[in-house]
């Protein structure tokens, strides 16, 4: 498994986990840096309300709804942010706290990509705030991609990477072929719909662990430079997802 495509909070984080306490924040920390994403998120969404149309907003707050009470799921489960699972008021821990806001960073990420659009191109990284993270090259009528995933309270991980056939606003992409002991065939299917690029899989076990599946609903968040899209080519046309 390569490096994974998520935010630099996030991997400031899984590295604070497996270091023990050498870069623990101090509780004071932890609560200025959820503060501030809090805040970010707030911002993010008045903004969401402003612009979206109100049946878009509608269904945006079901979806937001359902990612504060993922995130909290997150944040609590000692698996992945580290909390002990007796603590009196986990949610004033620096475990929480600090994971908390990393996931909070990322999903104010995903709604200021949502509020941008997916413009002439689908050439740019991706994000489902929910763990999902994707760069994508669109080039010669085809999607070259990556994902990664970092998955439920455990910290599955996933990554996949190939090249899918585009017809706008619909790709597909099979691994037949690839690997002629594999018992069955993975696809992946990509429907781009109201700013986002649903992604839908077919037996994709062998590409990740229990629970982290690909399956999301991902917009675009930033663009990709010249090395980061050579890079995307290159996996996408080998199928394993370097280390560079």
């Amino acid at each position: 498994m390569s490096r994974l495509l998520i935010p630099t909070s996030l991997v400031l984080l899984i590295a604070m986990q497996s270091s023990g306490e050498e870069k623990r924040p101090t509780l004071e920390q932890a609560k200025a840096d959820y503060g501030v994403a809090d805040e970010e998120l707030n911002e993010a969404w008045t903004q969401a309300k402003a612009k979206l149309p109100p049946s878009e907003f509608a269904e945006l707050k079901e979806d937001q709804k359902a990612w504060l009470e993922h995130r909290d799921y997150i944040a609590l489960s000692p698996g992945y942010s580290g909390v002990e699972s007796d603590a009196k008021e986990p949610k004033k821990t620096v475990e929480y706290l600090s994971t908390a806001a990393a996931l909070t960073e990322e999903r104010v990420m995903w709604l200021k990509g949502l509020l941008r659009g997916e413009g002439d191109s689908l050439t740019g990284r991706w994000s489902d705030s929910y763990g999902g993270h994707m760069e994508i090259v669109e080039k010669d009528g085809k999607l070259h991609f990556t994902i990664e995933v970092v998955r439920g309270p455990t910290a599955h991980l996933g990554g996949i990477a190939g090249i899918a056939a585009w017809n706008y606003p619909i790709g597909w992409f099979s691994d037949k072929g690839r690997d002629k002991d594999k018992p069955t065939e993975t696809n992946l299917a990509f429907h781009l719909r109201n700013k986002r690029l649903e992604v839908v899989g077919a037996n994709t076990s062998e590409y990740h662990g229990a629970r982290a599946y690909f399956d999301g609903r991902y917009v675009r968040v930033a663009g990709l430079d010249d090395k980061a899209q050579a890079k995307v080519l290159k996996d996408a046309k080998s199928g394993e997802i370097s280390e560079e």
